[in-house]
């Protein structure tokens, strides 16, 4: 979290967006009649009908719902780890809620003291989510130096009534990436969002 040329030919049951989100705009989340399965893939069939966000590095963002749930997957490269904040603002008591998805799950709201624990670490209330799987130790003869699962993707389903309203004001920050030499860079949505700031998140809607 912060303090988080090729034209693709796309399917008709798959939207694009560009990478920049413009201020004024608002943009669509498909609908699906596939419930999303956790596995840790975005590329399964229930993803087809997916609205998506291509980002620097090989980083792709998917975002659908149903009547119940919104879906969200983050997809990085086989040498990424992959490490998923997803940030809504709740309409009706103006907090600023961020979801994360790293070797553990949490989620925290934004207060006067800065982010603070919602409901502690794995207590997953409204949501759930696939996290970065855990394969092993560096040092296992002294049980030290954990090692964690590169390629998987990040995945969080949320309970659309746990928000008010059918536009909801978001951001996604995308961590633990290759790019350009560093293996932990940092990728955001919209480009120059700000945790802390909703001003700078981008605004979605479903479509029914």
């Amino acid at each position: 979290m912060q303090n988080m040329s090729k034209l693709l030919l796309l399917s008709a049951s798959l939207s694009f967006v560009a990478t920049e989100a413009n201020a004024s705009e608002t943009i669509a989340i498909n609908s699906t009649n596939k419930a999303a399965l956790l596995d840790g893939r975005c590329g399964n069939d229930e993803w087809e009908a997916a609205t998506k966000i291509e980002l620097p590095a090989q980083v792709s963002i998917y975002l659908m719902h149903d009547k119940d749930y919104f879906y969200i997957c983050a997809k990085g490269k086989a040498e990424d780890t992959t490490v998923l904040d997803l940030s809504i603002e709740h309409a009706e008591t103006g907090r600023l809620h961020n979801f994360h998805l790293s070797a553990q799950m949490g989620e925290s709201v934004l207060t006067d003291k800065g982010w603070e624990n919602k409901s502690g670490k794995w207590v997953l209330k409204d949501y759930a989510g696939f996290w970065v799987p855990f394969s092993g130790l560096e040092d296992p003869e002294n049980r030290k130096d954990p090692k964690f699962a590169k390629g998987t993707h990040r995945q969080v389903q949320v309970l659309r009534k746990k928000f008010a309203g059918n536009t909801w004001n978001m951001m996604f920050g995308v961590s633990a990436i290759n790019h350009e030499g560093n293996s932990h860079a940092e990728i955001f949505y919209p480009e120059k969002a700000v945790d802390n700031d909703k001003s700078t998140w981008a605004k979605f809607s479903f479509s029914e």
